[in-house]
């Protein structure tokens, strides 16, 4: 291999290096001052009881929804059968 390209290669990589741990570092120092680490454990507990209660209701919304498709199926199938003729209103008119 020629010297000319090792020595750019070898510096490309070590910038990668030490730009990938200088990225990790900051993103760790981020997230320990800035995320739930640095809240308080009234705060903490606040924040789990609120996520709690977000996921309650995101699943009844789901219920609600599947509730909402079965109500118009019961409407769509309760119309179907109101046009079409009985069999006992045949005799019921004679």
């Amino acid at each position: 291999m020629d010297p000319d390209l090792i020595i750019p290669l070898a510096g490309m990589v070590t910038g990668v290096i030490i730009v990938g741990t200088l990225g990790m570092t900051v993103r760790h120092w981020i997230g320990r001052h800035y995320g739930r680490a640095a809240l308080d454990d009234p705060a903490r507990e606040r924040v789990g009881r609120l996520e709690d209660r977000v996921l309650q209701l995101e699943e009844a919304v789901a219920r609600m929804q599947d509730l909402e498709e079965r109500l118009d199926f019961t409407e769509r199938v309760l119309a179907q059968e109101r046009g079409r003729p009985r069999l006992g209103a045949e005799s019921a008119e004679r």
